[in-house]
């Protein structure tokens, strides 16, 4: 009996779970969808509608391309409501004025669209090695320069059908470890740009966001004895994701994603 409880418990999740993150089609559209809808054409003149929750009550939540044609694209707004009937209406009248009409039943399924962040990389090296330097006005200190690190993410869209091409979010980055880390230097794949904080993105592709870190902060022997001072976290965060016909990401994905960049911890010269 238990056995059986556990299996019928499976299949409801199961059965929720795609029912709550649906492919959207043409007749379980999601929000901000576009569809084809046809009829076949027999050379009569089609008047497309679409009504709400009744077969009277007009909306504006669905903008009809060709209203007039035999075969014609839906978009379905962005703001309408998941779980929410719609009816598609489609009257037919012949050269002899004689008419006919048919209804497609149309129920709003939640957005597939969401995304993903992702480092390239889990630990992250320096570009180079680190430089040295004897100070002007003592001889007997040395700096050393750390220089930059180079840290990739990538963001990936996932649901996008044609209809949702293209997408944005808003993207930071912050730093664990320590202050005098500079982040400016930042730059995308082709289909990627960036104006203030929001990343444009041209196309339903990943995105990969490079940036070129700078240390700059000033290390002697004495600032960093135990060698350890040059390593830092650089964790990136995605946020208010949204295909470019405005609808929003639908909030399963995963929104931030770290690397840690390091040099061996190396201590200073001991001597007898």
């Amino acid at each position: 009996m238990k056995k059986l409880v556990l299996f019928f418990a499976a299949v409801l999740i199961t059965a929720v779970s795609s029912n709550l993150f649906a492919q959207s089609t043409g007749t379980n559209p999601a929000p901000g969808a576009t569809h084809h809808y046809s009829i076949t054409d027999n050379g009569n003149t089609m008047a497309w509608s679409v009504t709400k929750g009744d077969l009277t009550t007009a909306t504006t939540d669905a903008t009809i391309a060709s209203p007039a044609a035999a075969a014609t694209d839906i978009t379905w707004a962005s703001t309408v409501t998941v779980g929410d009937w719609y009816y598609v209406h489609v009257l037919e009248t012949d050269a002899n004025g004689c008419s006919n009409e048919k209804v497609l039943a149309v129920q709003i399924t939640a957005s597939p669209f969401y995304l993903t962040i992702a480092a390239a990389n889990a630990t992250q090296c320096y570009d180079g090695a680190v430089t040295a330097s004897i100070d002007a006005g003592d001889a007997s200190v040395i700096h050393y320069d750390h220089g930059n690190a180079t840290v990739e993410f990538t963001v990936t869209p996932s649901g996008l059908s044609t209809s949702y091409s293209g997408y944005e979010f808003d993207l930071a980055i912050a730093f664990a470890g320590y202050t005098g880390l500079d982040a400016s230097n930042v730059s995308f794949s082709a289909n990627g740009s960036m104006s203030g904080t929001l990343v444009t993105v041209s196309d339903n592709n990943p995105v990969t966001i490079t940036y070129v870190i700078d240390n700059t902060n000033d290390f002697t022997n004495a600032t960093d004895a135990a060698g350890t001072a040059a390593d830092y976290t650089a964790t990136a965060t995605i946020s208010n994701g949204k295909a470019n016909n405005g609808v929003s990401d639908n909030t399963t994905g995963t929104y931030v994603d770290d690397t840690n960049v390091a040099r061996p911890h190396t201590t200073g010269i001991q001597t007898n």
